[in-house]
């Protein structure tokens, strides 16, 4: 989309101006003899334009783009203004999930950061289970697309240029049950995703993986994970040792890494909630024993930072839960949650609800580090650049915790050049959203995308679901909705994602009315509606997969490593594959060679969602997908 162009003279350092070019076309700026721009650093972040001057006001690197943009988007209206911002928050970081299904490229890591820096987030995590080399092993990260220390460099170096600080973000306890399940990895495993305590060539590997994947980076802090290893001591740990408190062991284990890292002159920040849960108490939930013991505060490594992650699951339980990791007297930071993890789109309704719960408890209770995080699945079906929506919100209202939706607009659009509206409304994927009642449960009707997407067409685990609330006249109006965009938008920079949307919004047209038809009809013997399911329904079912699976296909093969793609085709096959047989099922009883339809047989049982089911979303009670 064209923009009304800005020319700028920039009067500012060097090491300030370099990046500036990459932004022109993001921004929509031009240089020339224009606004003379001028760097001001000071202890506030924001812009004045008086006099064909403007002064960026900024408290490190990073805010000078953000100023930049708040420069140029404001300059298209208005000859003078003045503008100083929230300065709340001292670091906005964004944790990217690159360890599930889909690894981005180093030119996409490039693009997010050019949109990252004008708004604000002076840090970024890659998340790496196993996706990086390490020398010695072949098996860590086989076949997962995994960085080389060159690419780790090159991402560094790119953000650097912008003053964002490229942090490790690794997992040294759980979640490592995509090594842990190679023979090479057997001497250092306790259960199918959590090392092994006590064991000194765990801490070998460990420090393996600190010292390499640290030291492709400039920051001297990293990410140690620590997080869900619910079962530690469980397995080979207990045939060694016998039964060990969980307590015991994780303590053992924290300070026997925690050397490793101050080794390597590491400040260290974690995942805080196993000490909650190893200590038995609920991570959320009772605001009466949420507190953690003194005895186990005592436990915790001195400087050790704690990350709060909480994604809503709990509305309300942010404010007593940030009270409770402050008053450890340790360096506390929260995490908000996208809600990326759930299908092919960001569900953007409920990521704003929870993180606006937990900006303002953060506001509350002094905590002055905010990071957002973009979890994926075993799909990875989201595209990374959906998120800028969420994105764009969590720096908005971290910058002014009264940025109405004008605000968030306009900033939006400066940011990405991305259509608002059409953003949002790809949330619809999950549900309609037009009354909220139904969502009072938050799980239990919340999620219906990605359970519809994939679920059977013959074992339909989830048609309770429409049988109560039909979906297609929903999708068939959002697919209408998004074709207008697509033929308003043109030249807008992520009609990519348009129509991607578009073909998703399409297929689950036809997917759900298919659905709440097949067994009715069945079971109510009208032959007529099973003959144009079979004749017609079916048949077009199949050409709107192929057309969302080449969209999608083309979409990843933009933004993300090849490798782990092969999941998609096998699932996008298997619709198609699906397809073909209960149209010849529904074909061969139609014509009286067989008397039932035993998939149809079947009374169909309610089945609850969950936004944390879909790591593997279900797609038959045999299987998953």
């Amino acid at each position: 989309m064209s923009k009304n162009i800005v020319t700028l003279s920039f009067s500012v350092q060097e090491e300030l101006y370099a990046p500036t070019k990459r932004l022109q076309a993001l921004l929509g700026f031009t240089e020339g003899a224009g606004i003379e721009v001028l760097a001001v650093q000071d202890s506030r972040n924001g812009v004045v334009l008086k006099g064909g001057k403007a002064e960026i006001h900024y408290t490190k690197k990073p805010l000078f783009y953000r100023g930049l943009g708040l420069l140029v988007e404001h300059a298209r209206g208005k000859k003078e203004f003045e503008i100083f911002e929230d300065g709340h928050f001292e670091e906005l970081s964004v944790m990217i999930d690159t360890s599930r299904c889909a690894v981005p490229t180093v030119e996409t890591v490039k693009r997010m950061l050019d949109h990252l820096a004008v708004m604000g987030y002076s840090m970024a995590m890659l998340y790496t289970e196993d996706t990086v080399e390490l020398e010695g092993r072949p098996y860590f990260g086989y076949m997962r697309g995994r960085y080389t220390a060159d690419e780790l460099r090159a991402i560094d170096d790119y953000a650097y240029e912008y003053g964002i600080e490229i942090i490790p973000c690794l997992e040294c306890y759980g979640h490592m049950a995509r090594y842990l399940m190679w023979p090479e990895a057997k001497s250092i495993k306790d259960t199918s995703a959590v090392l092994l305590a006590r064991e000194e060539e765990t801490f070998r590997f460990l420090e393996q993986l600190i010292a390499t994947v640290s030291g492709c980076l400039r920051s001297k802090r990293v990410h140690v994970g620590m997080d869900e290893a619910w079962d530690m001591g469980r397995g080979k740990f207990m045939d060694k040792h016998g039964f060990v408190p969980a307590p015991e062991i994780f303590n053992e284990y924290m300070e026997r890494l925690i050397s490793i890292t101050r080794k390597y002159g590491l400040q260290v920040m974690m995942w805080s909630d196993m000490y909650f849960r190893a200590s038995g108490l609920p991570y959320g939930g009772d605001p009466d024993r949420c507190t953690i013991p003194p005895e186990v505060v005592a436990k915790i490594p001195e400087g050790v930072e704690l990350v709060y992650w909480h994604y809503g699951e709990r509305p309300g339980s942010d404010d007593y839960m940030v009270r409770a990791h402050k008053e450890t007297g340790h360096k506390t930071l929260y995490a908000g949650g996208l809600w990326s993890w759930i299908g092919h789109f960001p569900e953007h309704n409920y990521a704003m609800e929870t993180i606006a719960q937990g900006l303002a408890a953060c506001r509350h209770h002094d905590v002055r580090e905010a990071m957002i995080t973009i979890w994926s699945n075993d799909n990875a079906e989201c595209d990374l650049f959906a998120n800028l929506f969420g994105l764009s919100f969590f720096a908005e209202l971290a910058f002014d915790q009264n940025a109405d939706e004008e605000k968030r607009r306009a900033r939006f659009s400066t940011c990405t050049g991305g259509d608002f509206d059409a953003f949002y409304e790809m949330s619809y994927y999950h549900n309609s959203f037009d009354d909220p009642a139904p969502f009072a449960e938050k799980y239990s009707k919340r999620f219906l995308g990605k359970p519809l997407f994939w679920q059977d067409i013959l074992e339909g685990l989830y048609d309770t679901h429409l049988f109560e609330r039909p979906m297609s006249g929903h999708y068939a109006a959002c697919a209408a909705r998004m074709q207008e965009v697509l033929r308003a938008r043109e030249g807008d920079p992520w009609q990519y994602l348009y129509d991607f949307a578009y073909r998703v919004f399409d297929y689950l047209a036809i997917k759900t009315l298919i659905a709440e038809n097949l067994v009715p009809a069945y079971k109510a013997g009208k032959r007529e509606v099973l003959a144009e399911i079979a004749e017609k329904l079916l048949p077009l079912l199949r050409e709107k997969t192929r057309a969302v699976h080449l969209a999608h296909k083309e979409m990843w093969f933009a933004n993300n490593k090849i490798v782990g793609w092969c999941n998609l085709d096998v699932r996008y096959g298997g619709v198609v594959a699906r397809c073909e047989t209960a149209e010849l099922l529904l074909r061969r009883y139609l014509e009286g060679k067989d008397s039932v339809i035993e998939p149809l047989e079947v009374e169909r049982l309610p089945k609850k969602l969950s936004g944390f089911e879909h790591y593997s979303g279900i797609a038959t009670p045999n299987g998953k997908t």
